[in-house]
């Protein structure tokens, strides 16, 4: 859309912008090629994730707005908020569709001591360290993971990955329940040993870029 001057409007922008930011992962590099289930677009990169040889191809304004910046890591939170409720979908970084009420609350201020943040990140690792044994047990042949790899986010991230793919369901949501119902449709579980390989850089590269892409606010697409 252009004004009435017949300039383009700071989202005309934003949208070229993404588009010039736009890459593809090397799937001849990936352990699983499959398709990504619940990705839409194709995921996009961030400022904190270029040189600054990348960024000098670009022309950067002097005055930026992080609300209508591709680069900012937020920028797609804002533009979901922008858009309210019955706006068009909005996809974050990874390439996932945010959820409008999921981004209203994250954006809501909180107040926060150091009581309650201690608080919150004993809860986070209580549950963390629950939901990886339930998944375990199921994925597992004998509920053990790979040898030498206790606690290893890396171990969890194969694991959704392929679930994920195995089920058609989003990375995001693969939790316990998901891996009830991967057990119940006759995936046979596996030798953690055998199964494992530590990711190469461009496993771990995609699989930050899902985690950190706004996992946790995007949304849901099976029950």
């Amino acid at each position: 859309m252009r004004t009435r001057s017949g300039t383009e409007t700071h989202e005309d922008n934003a949208t070229s912008r993404e588009k010039e930011l736009e890459f593809d992962f090397d799937h001849s590099q990936i352990r699983d090629p499959r398709a990504t289930p619940g990705r839409i677009k194709r995921p996009r990169y961030e400022e904190r994730e270029l040189s600054e040889e990348f960024l000098s191809k670009f022309h950067i304004p002097k005055h930026r707005n992080k609300h209508t910046d591709p680069l900012y890591s937020f920028y797609d939170l804002h533009r979901c908020h922008r858009k309210g409720p019955d706006g068009s979908p909005t996809y974050d970084s990874a390439g996932f569709q945010l959820d409008y009420e999921k981004v209203v609350k994250w954006m809501k201020p909180v107040a926060y001591n150091k009581k309650s943040m201690v608080n919150g990140m004993e809860r986070h690792l209580k549950r963390v360290e629950e939901e990886t044994k339930k998944i375990y047990d199921i994925f597992f042949a004998d509920g053990k993971g790979p040898e030498g790899e206790e606690g290893s986010t890396q171990v969890m991230h194969q694991i959704k990955d392929q679930a994920s793919k195995d089920l058609g369901v989003p990375w995001h949501q693969i939790d316990p329940k998901q891996l009830k119902k991967w057990e119940d449709q006759g995936f046979a579980e596996v030798d953690a040993d055998k199964w494992w390989h530590r990711p190469n850089q461009v496993e771990r590269d995609r699989f930050m870029k899902m985690l950190l892409g706004g996992a946790c606010l995007r949304k849901d697409l099976y029950p």
